[in-house]
């Protein structure tokens, strides 16, 4: 009984001892944490006092989360090993996924001064939709490669994970078929840019008796968003268009040139008719001097001589109102000089039989 007791008191003096020290080890990773983040606080005020960048600020930032947690799982190990339990596997998976955070953080403030640099060089919108998007597949791309990691560390097969995933994501894929047709055309549109934000184009399903072109506002990877002169939003799947023809108005520049069709008849003067809307295109606000407006013969109908008033404006979002305004002047200044402008008629004539 007496040799018992002496053997349980061992145990108990090992077991205390052990935990003394784990408890030192404990105590000491966060002394030395405490430490090590003073030291590079003090060299980050050196260092960041002379620079104005963000960047710096977030680099000693990321230094100082890294050292402390780092020395933490440190002391976490040696202390484990002292009841022969090895966290190195646990620890290390952690401090993996912990540290995808500040990496994620790096890399989108390079991204941003990368953008910052680019943006500065061009003078299209664009930019404003794809630096976004990199910035969101790195973020993640780095979650997901640092979860991958971590269970790598555990022990954990990752292949058969991935590959479940993958037929996971076939099923998905087959279910979401056309969210993932625009998404990929979303992808080609901010690519090949047919179009970029504040661009005027034409649209092929807008509601019936409403303006027909707008103004683009958003150009997401799902869909694009498009305002009309009605001051109504059109959402258009990217998939839709990407399998029609883009009208862009404003493309090259705002500057646009508009063809109206006239009608005089065979009797009307053809040479006053040409100088009347000549005059009528140089009265009109917003027709461009140059190029100088032009009227020809089109065609010889069957009850009329087909001209086109051919004028350049200076801004493509005024179209409208421009050849409403000259169909306007060209109506009334016809009927005061006398030139007709002829419609189909028909003569019907009765005869009474007696």
């Amino acid at each position: 009984m007496a040799i018992e007791l002496s053997s349980l008191r061992v145990d108990l003096g090992i077991y205390l001892l052990k935990t003394l020290i784990a408890i030192g080890f404990l105590v000491g990773g966060f002394i030395t944490a405490k430490i090590i983040v003073r030291i590079l606080s003090k060299i980050e005020e050196q260092t960041v006092a002379r620079t104005k960048l963000e960047l710096d600020d977030l680099i000693f930032f990321s230094l100082k989360w890294g050292a402390r947690y780092t020395v933490y799982g440190v002391a976490v190990i040696f202390a484990a090993r002292q009841f022969g339990y090895d966290a190195f596997p646990v620890v290390t998976a952690i401090l993996v996924v912990l540290f995808s955070h500040p990496i994620t953080r790096i890399a989108q403030a390079f991204l941003k001064i990368a953008e910052e640099n680019f943006v500065k060089k061009t003078e299209t919108k664009t930019d404003d939709v794809v630096f976004p998007l990199i910035s969101r597949v790195v973020k993640y791309t780095i979650y997901v490669f640092a979860v991958i990691i971590a269970l790598g560390q555990l022990g954990i097969e990752v292949v058969p994970f991935v590959a479940g995933l993958g037929i996971a994501g076939l099923a998905v894929g087959f279910a979401a078929k056309d969210t993932i047709a625009n998404i990929i055309a979303g992808i080609f549109i901010i690519v090949d840019q047919p179009f970029k934000l504040g661009d005027r184009i034409e649209v092929w399903n807008a509601p019936k008796n409403q303006a027909s072109w707008g103004d683009v506002i958003d150009i997401g990877l799902r869909s694009t968003k498009i305002k009309t002169t009605d001051n109504i939003v059109i959402v258009i799947p990217n998939a839709e268009i990407a399998r029609r023809d883009v009208i862009n108005y404003t493309a090259i520049s705002p500057q646009i040139r508009i063809r109206i069709p006239i009608g005089i008849s065979y009797e009307s003067d053809l040479k006053k008719a040409e100088k009347s809307l000549l005059k009528i295109a140089e009265e009109v606000e917003g027709v461009s001097k140059k190029p100088k407006p032009q009227v020809v013969v089109k065609n010889f109908g069957e009850y009329s001589v087909d001209l086109e008033l051919r004028v350049w404006i200076n801004n493509a979002r005024e179209k409208r109102r421009i050849k409403s305004e000259i169909g306007s002047k060209i109506r009334y200044r016809f009927a005061e000089e006398g030139i007709e402008i002829p419609y189909p008629k028909r003569h019907i004539f009765i005869k009474e039989e007696k």
